[in-house]
């Protein structure tokens, strides 16, 4: 992101460098760049006035995004108080910038969220993010504060294929949805276990879009690791997925996922359909019905699959909800739910 400052003749420039945004000032006269220091983590937006007064909109984990305006020397004043209601920001949890290695001497970047003492239950979630080229960053996610707030601790792990670590890593990903991202999570969990965070008997997997496909396909292949698992739309058959996206996503597919007839033995490797006799521990599926994205069918084929072998498979479709929670009454239906879930399987 770049602004031109007209009235100060300079350049605001915000990069991403993993968890983090910096915002930066270039003065165009003396060709001198400066790190600027922000009130939030993630900036979602800059503006600047005709008068070059400087408009930042952002958020940080555990603040929602606000509006901010800049009174010099990095200092900012707080425009709007958008914040959750009956809390302050000391109740909720910043995350802690954590790495790790993975099976190949990759570092990976990630977010531990851990619950506070006095509410701490001493279950963890493993968090895969969605994307899967996106990643897990220090913004506000009311979800996660909901989790940390029955006890939860959560780890969110940077794995490859991530944003804002180089072209080169989020390449990583590419025609590879379910072998080196696969294997960044099970150090991930790996990681966990040698620093006595979790446990296999402590351990619950939620993951939501590619994070579900990710809780799906660990689930299949490592049920050994988890408790239970929770799979928010996630795809469940690679060769289904790919012929039933959005028209305007078709032509990336093949640079994303691959071809499913020279590539077959992949997407079937791949898959999480094909591990349906792994997938033994206790799941809940949420889907919206009219997802564009991740159909209903992905979520629809799975359960019925796990259902005839007799497994355990809670199903909610939302019927007015397509590839997430547009409605407060659904988002607060579906946190409730997968809270009810992880306690019952505490």
């Amino acid at each position: 992101m770049i602004k031109h400052d007209k009235e100060n003749q300079a350049l605001y420039l915000v990069t991403e460098k993993g968890v983090e945004d910096i915002l930066y000032r270039y003065d165009l006269a003396s060709s001198e760049l400066l790190k600027t220091g922000t009130p939030v983590d993630v900036i979602e937006k800059l503006h600047i006035a005709k008068s070059g007064t400087l408009y930042l909109l952002g958020r940080s984990g555990t603040v929602p995004l606000n509006l901010f305006q800049s009174i010099g020397a990095g200092e900012w004043k707080q425009l709007t108080n958008n914040r959750v209601l009956g809390l302050n920001s000391t109740d909720m949890v910043e995350p802690d910038v954590v790495a790790y290695t993975s099976f190949d001497g990759l570092e990976i970047e990630s977010l531990l969220f851990k619950a506070k003492p006095e509410y701490d239950n001493g279950y963890t979630i493993l968090w895969p993010h969605g994307g899967p080229q996106a990643s897990e960053r220090k913004m506000f996610r009311s979800m996660f504060q909901a989790f940390l707030n029955r006890g939860y601790t959560i780890f969110a792990p940077n794995f490859r294929g991530s944003t804002g670590y180089g072209s080169s890593f989020v390449k990583m990903v590419e025609q590879d949805w379910g072998e080196g991202p696969r294997l960044d999570n099970i150090a991930a969990i790996e990681w966990l276990f040698e620093k006595n965070i979790s446990s296999p008997e402590k351990l619950f997997l939620v993951g939501g879009s590619y994070g579900g496909y990710m809780a799906l396909l660990l689930h299949g292949r490592h049920p050994e690791y988890f408790k239970a698992v929770i799979d928010i739309f996630g795809p469940s058959d690679l060769f289904t997925f790919v012929n039933s996206v959005p028209p305007h996503w078709k032509p990336i597919m093949e640079r994303w996922l691959g071809d499913p007839e020279r590539d077959k033995e992949r997407f079937i490797k791949d898959s999480p359909v094909t591990y349906l006799d792994g997938m033994t521990k206790p799941m809940l599926v949420i889907q919206g019905a009219k997802d564009p994205r991740v159909v209903k069918e992905e979520s629809d084929q799975i359960v019925a699959k796990l259902r005839d072998k007799g497994r355990d498979v809670e199903y909610l479709v939302l019927d007015d909800e397509g590839h997430g929670f547009s409605k407060k009454e659904n988002e607060i239906k579906v946190y409730s739910l997968m809270l009810d879930f992880l306690e019952k399987h505490q």
